[in-house]
């Protein structure tokens, strides 16, 4: 019922969409992206892509992790020398990434408040991603800088997010009236993001409170962790706090919503005067891991092959290091 309430407020700077039904964006976890498309209509503009995490950093200690988004876990990372040897245990590539044809992505703009990400697997949702961008105005523009370095005869279009509009709107003040009476949302104050305080949502634990505690990663409510974000915090001074709500009574449809509260000081208590909805996170963690595990076999590929090339820098390296000193006379 609370994201009907929220959604009925959400869709109500959507002129073509009927208000009275209700989006509710948990219900989307398990459906096409091309359904999501369709249930936003001329609403959202939206792009539909492929699925891509950077693989920088790898050495032959580098293991797979069980998150979707940061699956390479490297410790120990190498110094990238400048104008010295580079370091033979570890391989950096800034550019390089894995990408999997099992999983798809589509980005949708939705007005100018949000922006929807959206990751599938096997064409199902198991993530849905809504940033509340807040621009003052969005529109589709021609770069022609960026144009004419691509040698494009064709115009480049790009889309421009200007200004922010950090007034209160309709969906922000339902959204948290249709928490509160949960009461087990948490506070922190001035920037803070509170990574180790999860007491808003109850206990973490089960198969998937690890998987929670990572995803937090994400539910951030810092100032400075996000550009977008930092844009919503009045720059004269006043103060503010993050408000973090979370239900995982059913991981499969998991979710998390992030909202500043600006605060008007007072002479003994400081009064809020504007709440501002800063992002809302779905996921379906069953379907999460799955996806996770079905890339694995390719990405192990990609690493083993990385780490088979340090090995045989290494072990020429020596070798080389091995025929100096025999003839320096250092090796007898």
């Amino acid at each position: 019922m609370r994201f009907a309430i929220a959604a009925v407020a959400l869709l109500a700077f959507m002129p073509t969409v009927v208000v009275a039904q209700a989006f509710d964006w948990s219900a989307q976890l398990g459906k096409s992206p091309s359904a999501l498309q369709a249930a936003l209509g001329q609403t959202g503009r939206c792009a539909s892509g492929g699925f891509t995490v950077p693989v920088r950093w790898v050495n032959k200690d580098t293991t797979l992790s069980d998150s979707l988004f940061d699956p390479v876990d490297t410790l120990g990372f190498g110094i990238i020398s400048i104008g010295g040897k580079p370091d033979p245990t570890s391989d950096y590539d800034g550019e390089r990434a894995f990408s999997s044809n099992k999983l798809t992505s589509i980005r949708c703009t939705i007005g100018r408040e949000a922006t929807v990400e959206a990751y599938a697997y096997e064409d199902r949702l198991v993530r849905i991603k809504l940033t509340f961008d807040r621009c003052d105005s969005r529109e589709l523009r021609e770069d022609k800088f960026f144009g004419n370095i691509m040698g494009s005869d064709e115009p480049l279009m790009v889309e421009r997010c200007e200004g922010v509009d950090l007034k209160e709107k309709n969906f922000d003040t339902a959204l948290y009236h249709s928490i509160k009476p949960r009461n087990k949302y948490g506070y922190d104050g001035e920037g803070s993001p509170g990574m180790l305080d999860f007491q808003w949502s109850g206990e973490m634990y089960g198969e998937y409170s690890q998987a929670e505690r990572s995803v937090m990663w994400d539910v951030l409510c810092s100032r400075h962790a996000r550009n977008e974000l930092s844009a919503m915090i009045p720059p004269d001074g006043m103060t503010y706090r993050c408000l973090i709500d979370v239900e995982n009574a059913d991981p499969s449809r998991w979710s998390a919503t992030a909202m500043y509260e600006i605060l008007r000081p007072g002479t003994i208590f400081d009064s809020v005067a504007t709440r501002l909805t800063a992002m809302r996170l779905f996921i379906n963690m069953p379907g999460e891991r799955a996806a996770t595990i079905a890339i694995r076999p390719e990405l192990q590929i990609m690493v083993d092959r990385i780490k088979s090339n340090i090995a045989a820098r290494a072990k020429d390296g020596d070798e080389k290091d091995g025929a100096v000193s025999n003839i320096l006379g250092t090796g007898n």
